[in-house]
């Protein structure tokens, strides 16, 4: 894989970016690794988009106002964007500056070092609160997370619990029983020695001499910007309020972290289930096989990898036979012409979409031109996913996401990259030869 670079200024605005608009920019300041590339992103019926991080310029997230849209709005939009990203990637982000005009420049800095970078975000999962105390509590998640200084980014947490549990009775009864809960290793390692300090009411030791203190002048106790010790113990203490903060907003508000998302991977199966309806998945896990003339619904579907350059071979894939078994349901795809069999199993009772690369996808040489390529391009694939490739399967017609499998990690193998890149070119070379003939 080639290295990344990071691009220059005036390379940034190409392609759909550079379409004269009325932008709205956030210029920002971030722990999150940044995205080398230009990226689209839809949230919530909009566009987004992440313009890389420069040596001159700041990241930054772009949107195009809508017609008639009033300034503050699409801020407020851009503002929530980034605090579902925020939370999706658990690092902060913090708006620098808004900017905007005809195209979506960011705006400049000067910064040779201390840039953290990616090809891409996967941007999978993006969590979508239904209620104002869902949104609110991921912008203070944000904000806290982004803040470089202790005393604050511990009130924004705490206002997390404040946004998830108003009630402070209830409040202080739901950190009784949530406070060993905390999963993080500094949150943990934080706990114990606040513990082992001698304090013993938790929540009353954290609302007084911490949120209390930071958010009053005159009550005491009070925090004194002036007095290290008071700076060393809300740092101390500070993974604690963070792991509180982020098991209110997903086991209180209901809302995902990534790590559950993965833990899960539901992703797996979701869109074949949904197109397979409830009915049908119920009976196959209870181990009832469909009726022999039953219909099933199956999408025509892509088959890609995350970061690989699309395969013709496996593009507009359509189902040809499904068989139930075990609980589980085998597919047998084709391409159009034929020439490719993909094949894949739903294991609904695990949640898993199953894929053996070395038996499951099979091309067929008939001696022709495109036969030729489709072998190229299935020794690519290959290539690519041994070599910790992810595994996207597309509707064709709408190119909705259905099926996504995280990175495939060889075991018990040794890919030899080398001799995949040769067969590479054997094949392209015969696709070149044959086309000669045909002419």
């Amino acid at each position: 894989m080639a290295a990344l670079e990071i691009p220059k200024l005036k390379d940034i605005l190409t392609g759909d970016i550079a379409k004269n608009g009325n932008w709205v920019v956030a210029n920002l300041e971030t722990s999150l690794s940044w995205p080398v590339e230009a990226q689209k992103v839809d949230y919530l019926g909009d566009v987004f988009w992440l313009i890389p991080i420069t040596h001159e310029s700041f990241p930054a997230v772009a949107y195009d106002r809508n017609e008639g849209e009033e300034l503050n709005a699409a801020r407020s939009k851009v503002l929530r964007f980034l605090s579902a990203l925020s939370w999706t990637e658990g690092s902060g982000i913090i708006v620098e500056q808004f900017t905007g005009g005809n195209l979506p420049r960011p705006m400049g800095r000067q910064k040779e070092f201390g840039l953290v970078i990616t090809k891409d975000l996967s941007l999978t999962y993006l969590p979508e609160p239904k209620t104002n105390r869902g949104q609110l509590a991921l912008a203070l998640m944000r904000e806290g997370r982004g803040l470089n200084h202790p005393a604050y980014a511990f009130l924004s947490f705490y206002r997390v619990l404040e946004c998830a549990i108003p009630n402070g009775k209830q409040r202080g009864n739901w950190f009784a029983d949530n406070v060993e809960k905390i999963t993080h290793r500094t949150g943990r390692e934080a706990l114990d020695k606040l513990k082992a300090s001698g304090v013993v009411d938790l929540a009353d030791h954290l609302y007084k001499s911490g949120r209390q203190a930071i958010a009053h002048a005159t009550a005491e106790p009070v925090i004194n910007p002036d007095d290290a010790s008071h700076y060393q113990r809300l740092q101390n203490e500070l993974p604690i309020m963070l792991g509180l903060a982020e098991h209110a907003i997903e086991n209180v508000l209901g809302i995902k972290t990534r790590h559950t998302i993965w833990r899960e991977h539901l992703y797996e199966l979701s869109g074949f289930k949904e197109r397979l309806g409830d009915d049908l998945v119920s009976r196959i896990i209870d181990g009832v096989e469909p009726e022999p003339d039953e219909m099933i619904d199956l999408p025509v579907i892509d088959v890609e990898l995350r970061r690989s350059e699309p395969f013709t071979a496996l593009h507009g894939m359509k189902p040809v036979q499904a068989v139930v078994q075990n609980k589980m349901m085998q597919l047998v795809y084709l391409s159009p012409d034929e020439l490719v069999q993909f094949v894949i199993v739903l294991d609904f009772p695990e949640e898993r979409l199953r894929f053996e690369w070395s038996r499951d996808i099979v091309g067929r040489d008939d001696g022709s031109v495109p036969a030729a390529n489709y072998a190229a391009e299935l020794n690519r694939f290959i290539r690519d996913y041994i070599g910790n490739g992810e595994l996207h399967i597309y509707e064709s017609d709408t190119r909705e996401l259905i099926s996504r499998v995280e990175a495939f990690l060889p075991t018990n193998y040794w890919a030899d990259h080398e001799a995949l890149d040769e067969r590479i070119a054997r094949w392209e070379k015969e696709a070149e030869v044959r086309a000669a003939k045909a002419s």
